[in-house]
């Protein structure tokens, strides 16, 4: 939750407290063992990761270490795309020709329903254009 953890010292050395979530809305507070601080140390706020606590027993004594993998990267940022076409110009060209057409006819016909019938029969890609 947070990009660097809270580090300190206490009896027992130095400390790696980091505010995780498990899945859940409640914040958590983790205590990282310095493999696991390292590999956090790689991933931002935000990222999701997963921490599997592995136990092997080697003689009559247990070996604990963890393993870190990220869940999920984060999605690069996209730049908005500018998408050239010509609508615009179509749009406004079928509006100048629908006034001209509502002149014509001496104020007959609606110029808006004229322009939106002009641009459609020319953005339609029908063969025509």
């Amino acid at each position: 939750m947070y990009d660097e953890p809270k580090i300190g010292q206490s009896q027992y050395g130095e400390y790696y407290l980091y505010a995780v979530r498990n899945g859940g809305p409640d914040e958590l507070s983790f205590f990282a063992t310095e493999d696991v601080h390292e590999k956090l140390k790689e991933l931002n706020r935000g990222d999701r990761f997963t921490i599997t606590k592995l136990a092997e027993q080697k003689g009559a004594k247990i070996i604990t270490r963890y393993e870190v993998h990220p869940t999920q990267q984060k999605a690069p940022e996209r730049l908005p795309e500018t998408h050239i076409d010509n609508y615009y110009e179509l749009m406004l060209n079928s509006c100048r020709d629908a006034i001209k057409i509502q002149q014509e006819l001496g104020g007959l016909m609606d110029a808006k329903n004229i322009a939106v019938t002009l641009f459609i029969a020319r953005s339609k890609t029908n063969g025509y254009s």
